[in-house]
């Protein structure tokens, strides 16, 4: 357990928060703008953040979950947890935007920069977090290990669509995560997305039941 949490309960947590943000994702897409109104704007953010310590909580669990340690799962253990901290940021200053308040002053010179890194790396991170415990060669992981190349290839298709954003910001074109900003149709954006959702949930659903890598789980 972490945080009173098993592997089980933070994956469904998890869960949920996924289903929320791509539900939010795609209703934005479709009809941008429906959430322009300030407080319900301040809403969706404020679930957004939720949905991400549901991530965090999710990959610190499985880290501390993997009784048999080695090279690939602590790399991969730490990837995990460092990926979904560093999702919390762009989260955590549109929060900021919203209520106007900043840490540091110079802070809104760097929030597009922020909000085009952050779920670049965080995404990234993830990837390889999947990657290296679907690469262990600890016994325990065996069974997971359809998940995590699920997991693997849905946040590969987040980096995916995280580096297209990336190469607009670099090249100095105004970037935010609707379809029409970043050189994307709603048809294909929409596919896209879908497909990184049914591959993350389909992951998380790994960790639903039975006991967790390497430690009995009985959520």
């Amino acid at each position: 357990m972490a945080f009173g949490l098993t592997l089980s309960s933070s994956a469904r947590l998890a869960l949920i928060g996924l289903a929320y943000v791509y539900t939010v994702k795609l209703l934005d897409t479709v009809w941008h703008g429906i959430f322009s109104f300030p407080p319900l704007s301040f809403t969706v953010v404020a679930l957004n953040i939720w949905a991400g310590i549901a991530q965090f909580l999710f990959f610190y669990t499985l880290k501390v979950s993997i009784s048999q340690r080695t090279l690939f799962t602590d790399i991969g253990g730490w990837a995990g947890v460092a990926g979904a901290v560093i999702n919390l940021f762009p989260k955590l200053l549109a929060l900021s935007s919203l209520l106007h308040y900043y840490f540091s002053i110079a802070l809104p010179r760097y929030s597009q920069a922020i909000a085009v890194l952050g779920p670049w790396v965080g995404a990234v991170l993830l990837c390889c977090c999947c990657l290296m415990l679907s690469l262990s060669s600890v016994e325990s992981l065996n069974e997971k290990k359809r998940y995590f190349v699920a997991g693997t290839i849905g946040y590969l298709i987040v980096v995916g669509i995280s580096s297209t954003l990336l190469y607009r910001f670099v090249s100095g074109s105004p970037v935010r995560w609707q379809q029409g900003e970043i050189g994307t149709s709603t048809a294909s954006f929409i596919v896209t997305a879908s497909a990184a959702f049914l591959c993350i949930a389909y992951f998380y659903s790994g960790f639903f039941h039975g006991n967790a890598p390497g430690k009995e789980d009985t959520g």
